[in-house]
């Protein structure tokens, strides 16, 4: 059958509808369609001429994040559909003669990195890092081909003097996902220093107070601890509150692994300012924070005494109870003090710390690591038959 002699449509129609089916099939929707190291001069050619926007995904062979969006993200099905729609889809090793060129060209440091270019070869967009969580990687590229949403418009509005909090937003996590932490903590730091109470109960502002404020001992931070209440009344109470324990519970992290080096020395007055605001601040899990940024403070301090009388009632008073990470914290107090304690009665109290995780830790890779420093304790103490036997089951529990 002649399907044009029998078919009513205008053969224009019947044209338009076979080329959509064809592209239809065309599109793949198990996974990100790339290019593999293609010529760059062609695909800047097929750029041109179809008006799309280049992906491209900058990798090396022994980045294990790029192999996780690999197979966790590029595999989607919403993120297929999308990226084989909207972009030539291209990827380059870095560290190949072809991914080089392209490297340079577009200052990529880091791995992965995902380029957004144009037909002119303009960066447009620019996430760093793996994404995995969620939708986030797909929302994130979806601002490259949102007018007025993609890093470049979102700088030139910022320069032409746009402020409202909708674009600030946008642009403060624009340079987020970029990896320009220096001008993501200017832009923010100013932003935030113009943010008052009543700020805070607003939740077109409330969305950068809470992906952008960090510093607990700042000005902005305070407005937030001193009012939690009554802002937590409009925005949630909960959710105000993890806000509050994320910014200080990150704080101390930063303060016990800080690690000084040429030009950056440790802030030791931002330390104290901190102790203090936990010693007379009134909010959940209060007493947690405090002794854990006192464990912080006589660790680089070298209070060994200190520490092991602060830990001690901790585990007495059942401080750290709720705490995800307590048993890694005491595994690290008990460490330290194995390394450079030489009086018994503080090996004693370590011990004590070790013992307690070895009993309570149900998972086996974990005690292992536990076991591991409960051995190296009773050595320390002279109790070499024990220590042997904590060395056997900690070999054992890895192999479990």
């Amino acid at each position: 059958m002649n399907l044009l002699k029998t078919c009513s449509w205008p053969l224009a129609t019947v044209f338009l509808v076979c080329a959509l089916s064809i592209n239809a099939q065309q599109i793949r929707y198990d996974r990100v369609d790339f290019q593999d190291n293609p010529e760059w001069p062609k695909v800047m050619d097929e750029a041109r001429q179809s008006g799309k926007i280049i992906f491209l995904d900058g990798y090396t062979v022994w980045c294990g994040p790029c192999k996780k969006m690999e197979k966790e993200v590029f595999t989607r099905p919403e993120v297929a559909n999308f990226f084989n729609q909207k972009f030539i889809n291209v990827k380059y090793d870095m560290e190949q003669p072809g991914g080089v060129g392209v490297k340079n060209q577009y200052d990529v440091k880091v791995f992965p990195t995902y380029l957004f270019i144009n037909a002119n070869g303009q960066e447009v967009h620019r996430i760093v890092g793996a994404h995995t969580q969620e939708n986030t990687f797909l929302d994130w590229s979806k601002m490259a081909v949102t007018p007025g949403r993609s890093c470049a418009d979102l700088e030139q509005r910022y320069r032409n003097g746009e402020r409202n909090p909708v674009m600030m937003f946008d642009y403060m996590l624009a340079l987020r996902m970029a990896g320009e932490q220096k001008k993501e903590t200017e832009i923010t730091t100013n932003y935030l220093s113009l943010m008052g109470k009543d700020h805070f109960m607003d939740r077109t502002y409330w969305g950068a107070a809470k992906l952008f404020l960090k510093m607990p001992t700042s000005r902005e931070f305070r407005i937030l601890l001193n009012n939690r209440e009554e802002i937590g009344a409009v925005i949630g109470q909960q959710e105000v509150d993890d806000k509050i324990y994320e910014t200080i519970d990150a704080q101390i992290r930063e303060n016990i692994s800080f690690v000084p080096y040429e030009g950056n020395s440790f802030d030791k007055v931002a330390e104290e300012d901190l102790i203090i605001m936990l010693r007379e601040g009134e909010f959940p899990k209060r007493n947690e924070l405090l002794a854990r940024a006192l464990a912080a403070h006589y660790i680089r301090a070298g209070d060994w005494y200190d520490l092991a009388y602060m830990v001690d009632a901790a585990l007495d008073f059942r401080l750290l109870d709720g705490y995800r990470e307590y048993r890694k914290d005491l595994d690290f107090y008990a460490v330290a003090i194995s390394k450079v304690a030489l009086d018994e009665a503080l090996l004693h109290k370590a011990l004590r710390w070790s013992e307690h995780n070895c009993e309570y830790e149900p998972k086996p890779s974990e005690r292992a690591v536990f076991l591991t420093t409960k051995a190296m304790l009773l050595e320390k103490l002279g109790r070499t038959a024990e220590a042997k036997e904590a060395k056997s089951e900690a070999a054992a529990a890895a192999r479990m």
